[in-house]
């Protein structure tokens, strides 16, 4: 059975009111891009998967401030490292943050988001919730992050869900990391 933190949850929650093992919190809570720590650990690629104009959940629509009927960009693409998912994630980018300097967020195709957010002038992220949940499409349940970034004054979401084989690419460096740690003790 397991501990009630991790039973599957439809609702995502702040991360800091959740309990979660110390080193996917490390990933789950780090505010620099995923993609360029993914490359870290193997050669990383993008697969697009779903990519249209549609209308985002509710729960999407009110943290992006969006009326009840209002379409917005829905990319969904799973990260690869060494030609194995590790990733599956879900942006949600409003028509009016695809404006101007943004519009190049509508167009990513097999390049990273993240890489795109991380360019100067460096996007914000003002929230982060996290779950344990299914990101659909046949993955099994696991740890999601859901993140509210502002880019050039304009709001996007974009949900991360850290597929098991991530923990088993990189396991190894936290046995490292951990033995180092009971060294320096």
């Amino acid at each position: 059975m397991l501990p009630a933190a991790l039973h599957p949850d439809r609702h995502w929650r702040p991360l800091e009111q959740l309990v979660m093992p110390p080193a996917i919190r490390d990933w789950m809570a780090d505010p620099n891009s995923l993609t360029l720590r993914l490359k870290r650990h193997g050669r990383f690629r993008v697969v697009p998967g779903f990519h249209a104009m549609a209308v985002p959940q509710r729960a999407e629509r009110q943290l992006l401030g969006l009326p009840d009927r209002q379409a917005a960009l829905i990319r969904e693409v799973t990260l690869l490292l060494d030609e194995t998912p590790v990733v599956a994630a879900r942006s949600i980018l409003p028509v009016a943050s695809l404006r101007g300097a943004n519009r190049s967020l509508g167009h990513m195709g097999s390049r990273s988001l993240g890489l795109e957010l991380y360019k100067r002038p460096i996007c914000q992220r003002d929230q982060v919730w996290a779950r344990m949940a299914s990101p659909g499409h046949g993955h099994p349940v696991c740890w999601g992050r859901q993140s509210r970034f502002i880019k050039r004054g304009a709001p996007l979401l974009v949900a991360e869900y850290f597929l098991p084989a991530l923990w088993e690419k990189v396991g190894s460096q936290f046995k490292v990391e951990s033995s180092k740690l009971k060294s320096a003790g």
